[in-house]
């Protein structure tokens, strides 16, 4: 099975020797588009590869451009395809570039001299015809080579701007990976530290997650809700006692309360209203989510959680721990 971080590092190397070979034209037409399907194949983009086995090969009549999913952007600035008419081009990238090598030689073999040459031709014993003729057969070679040529270049820079998103992606996910490594070892260092129970609950997020069935997506998402109350324990456990907020505000702190348990540690050690309620507000939308899948999954009400909203309630959670662990250890004098 090849490994992802193998597969990632090909794919960008892939991608910055074809930018180098796009913008310095050093390779053939056959040789880009080889080496273009070969970065999305790497890059598991089905649509990619569908749109440039057509520019490869050419498009049929009839053809539909929504098959190319998010690539039709790509044949639509490149100018393969005019939406307002509703028209495209069918001829393959290699047809062009013949076209255009074709339309290059009929006009270099209609030189100056060979005009001359027919001049003399003409004052011997041809006609003005004849010269006309010619310079007809020049202006349209001249057209269709503009024509071509035009084209090949506009359809080779979509290529090109395909390229350039694929580096780019890969550049932007090497960042946020770096980004997300330092927030991990941040938020690792704080559970271990203040709540080492949480840790088993993230593992089995986690392996429910991989699994990505409904239910495991569902099971997940009420083990976010069990990992926050987790945290909750760790650093504010439960109590009879009325916790009172900024505003005198007297909340519940029991066991089932774990948001404003949370919400009582935050308050405690963060002296900015501001960054208090950006805080708060955080929480609210992240534990409504939670709560009323948990609510529904009591009452056996079937949830159908997506596998997008599933990693991004989880992602959400994993991050709001992560800015509790920024917060002081200790609570802040209030002034």
């Amino acid at each position: 099975m090849e490994d992802k971080s193998t597969r990632i590092a090909e794919a960008r190397s892939v991608a910055m020797s074809l930018l180098d070979d796009l913008e310095t034209s050093s390779l053939s037409i056959d040789k880009i588009l080889m080496r273009s399907k070969r970065l999305a194949r790497l890059m598991r983009d089905t649509d990619a590869q569908l749109w440039l086995d057509y520019e490869t090969k050419g498009y049929p009549l009839d053809f539909n451009f929504e098959t190319l999913g998010s690539c039709k952007a790509y044949a639509i600035s490149s100018g393969r395809y005019n939406v307002v008419e509703g028209t495209y081009r069918t001829h393959s990238l290699s047809d062009l570039e013949a076209q255009v090598y074709g339309a290059q030689v009929t006009l270099d073999g209609f030189s100056p001299s060979a005009v001359g040459a027919v001049k003399d031709f003409l004052e011997k014993n041809a006609t003005e015809q004849l010269l006309g003729q010619q310079i007809r057969i020049q202006r349209a070679n001249k057209t269709v080579y503009s024509d071509y040529k035009a084209l090949l270049i506009s359809l080779i820079a979509g290529i090109h701007n395909y390229v350039t998103d694929m580096y780019l992606a890969l550049e932007l996910g090497d960042a946020a990976q770096d980004i997300f490594e330092g927030a991990r070892r941040e938020i690792d260092s704080f559970v271990r530290a203040h709540c080492p129970k949480a840790a088993e609950k993230i593992v089995a997020i986690n392996e429910r997650i991989a699994d990505d069935s409904v239910e495991s997506r569902t099971a997940a998402l009420t083990s976010c809700r069990r990992l926050l109350m987790t945290v909750a324990d760790s650093l504010f456990p439960a109590s009879d006692t009325d916790w009172l907020d900024s505003k005198g505000k007297p909340r519940k702190v029991g066991e089932e309360q774990y948001k404003n348990r949370l919400l009582a540690y935050m308050a405690e050690r963060t002296n900015s209203s501001s960054n208090e309620a950006i805080l708060s507000s955080e929480l609210e939308f992240l534990a409504a989510r939670l709560d009323a899948i948990y609510e529904k999954t009591c009452k056996g009400v079937h949830v159908d959680v997506t596998s997008q909203e599933s990693r991004l309630a989880v992602i959400h959670t994993y991050l709001f721990i992560g800015e509790i662990a920024l917060l002081p250890r200790e609570p802040l004098p209030r002034v």
